[in-house]
């Protein structure tokens, strides 16, 4: 993690400001270190990626954040699943997250719930030796994810700055990003209405938040094709979840991906 990293987060408990209290480093990449808020609540970096996470975590969802973990280093190719059954191109649909970036310019995006940092991967292919100009950002509750996520990231030469955190309490300032990314989870978010809102609350006016799930669009789910799909993976019965946006929320467009197995809700601040 580098230091400029805190200056973007907040306090998850308290919403004030973080520094850094004890740091193993005189540069600004932290491997390891101490942050506080104001009001003396602490959080660590280990590994060069912070944790904020708050309220602690239950524990029914330490069970299914273990088995993230497990997966974490071969979940690249158990999603490629998807590509022979779907008949589908999960990385080229990845790629078309470019057309929500400006041409030119800095941007800041952040992948919510990043995994194994996919889409950044994807968009590193559409836009080469520029993604400097790009200020990444990952979040995620599995700390497996986000070690996958960092390595890749190291080895493209990419600068991600990664959290430890909840979708439901993103420890980030208010209208901070450009592009707000998730992507494969929403469908079975506890508080789906809590985390739309702060996906919207984190983005900067005007700029975009792009969800995308399992659900078939309603053409589809009519067919043999499509009622099989359903049957053999009840995920891709969901349907966008609309009724839970936000009263602000403008803009609001539904699109099929993914030959039509995919919804994705593009909205706006």
């Amino acid at each position: 993690m580098q230091l400029p990293h805190i200056d973007s987060l907040r306090c998850p408990r308290c919403k004030n400001s973080l520094r850094v209290t004890e740091v193993n480093s005189q540069t600004e990449e932290i491997d390891e270190a101490a942050v506080a808020c104001e009001k003396s609540h602490l959080w660590k970096v280990e590994e060069g990626i912070i944790s904020l996470i708050y309220p602690p975590i239950t524990e029914e969802d330490k069970k299914w954040i273990s088995e993230y973990d497990e997966m974490a280093e071969g979940y690249d190719e158990l999603v490629l699943q998807y590509n022979d059954w779907l008949g589908v191109d999960i990385m080229k649909e990845r790629q078309n997250l470019a057309q929500f970036i400006p041409i030119e310019g800095p941007a800041r995006i952040i992948d919510v719930s990043v995994g194994t940092a996919a889409n950044f991967m994807a968009l590193s292919n559409v836009f080469k030796d520029k993604m400097g100009r790009f200020n990444l950002h990952g979040l995620d509750l599995s700390r497996g994810m986000l070690r996958v996520s960092q390595r890749k990231a190291r080895e493209r030469n990419l600068t991600l700055s990664l959290v430890h955190s909840n979708v439901f309490n993103i420890p980030y300032k208010d209208d901070f990003f450009d592009i707000v990314i998730h992507s494969g989870g929403i469908n079975t978010f506890s508080d789906i209405p809590r985390a739309f809102s702060e996906m919207l609350r984190i983005v900067k006016k005007d700029g975009f938040v792009i969800v995308n799930d399992e659900g078939l669009s309603p053409a589809k789910r009519e067919t043999e094709d499509g009622k099989s799909i359903i049957e053999n993976n009840k995920l891709f019965a969901a349907r966008p979840p609309l009724e839970h946006l936000p009263e602000n929320a403008k803009d609001v467009e539904v699109t099929y991906i993914l030959n039509d197995t995919f919804y994705q809700i593009v909205f706006r601040k």
